[in-house]
């Protein structure tokens, strides 16, 4: 029986090396790939638009909370969708004052609908909340059920920004959102701290932000993607 051609020994062996490196290699994770048509769809400038509206929103630490953003006059949203509990809240007792602030998320993809686009899905979203107030009552004592108003908060501390995404229904066009509420005129919160302590994980807040009469300016920016918009030819 004749030995194999070096060569031929050699393409085996070249092919078989081949087929290894594809079945090894891992395929593009999924983040890059967001990541890449997020850089595709920013190439405009955002759109900004600015609107009057209210929040109200309940979290808890233990159990499921909501909130309801309702957009009165201008470009903005309107929703209403559970929120996760929250992992990560904070309450600081200051000399005078306090400020509390924790981070939420929907529990899942909501209905939401936007002034001047329409209506949509929600599909992905973060909300930051940091509130610095200088005068907060606490009629049961340390550890209890803290209440402030909307003239307690300090005008240039109530930090309410949503970040994500709204995928319009109409023609499934994405826009990459960032929506960030100014001082507020109107409205109150409770806050309850886990414990006595100066610094105590925040177990459960409700506050509502503007109302009908009084509602707070939000600021609202989208990316939108744009995929039709053509290269003109250079001038002459």
């Amino acid at each position: 029986m004749k030995k194999p051609l070096p060569a031929l020994i050699l393409s085996t062996l070249l092919l078989s090396f081949i087929a290894l490196f594809r079945t090894a290699a891992p395929a593009p994770q999924k983040s890059a790939l967001d990541a890449e048509r997020w850089r595709a769809e920013r190439n405009y400038p955002p759109l900004v638009f600015t609107s009057r509206a209210t929040l109200d929103c309940v979290i808890s630490s233990t159990t499921t909370g909501r909130q309801t953003m309702k957009t009165l006059s201008g470009g903005g949203f309107t929703f209403d969708t559970p929120l996760a509990p929250t992992g990560d809240g904070r309450v600081k007792l200051k000399a005078p004052g306090m400020m509390y602030k924790f981070n939420a998320f929907p529990v899942k993809a909501f209905k939401a609908s936007f002034g001047g686009l329409g209506a949509g899905m929600i599909t992905r979203m973060r909300a930051e909340v940091e509130v610095d107030v200088d005068r907060f009552s606490q009629p049961g004592g340390a550890g209890t059920l803290i209440h402030f108003s909307a003239a307690d908060i300090r005008g240039d501390s109530a930090y309410v920004e949503y970040t994500g995404l709204f995928v319009r229904d109409s023609d499934g066009k994405n826009f990459y959102f960032r929506a960030l509420f100014g001082s507020v005129p109107e409205g109150s919160g409770e806050v309850l701290p886990a414990g006595p302590g100066p610094d105590e994980r925040l177990m459960e807040k409700r506050v509502v932000l503007g109302s009908s009469q009084r509602p707070v300016i939000v600021t609202t920016s989208l990316y939108e993607a744009e995929d039709d918009v053509p290269v003109l030819k250079p001038a002459n």
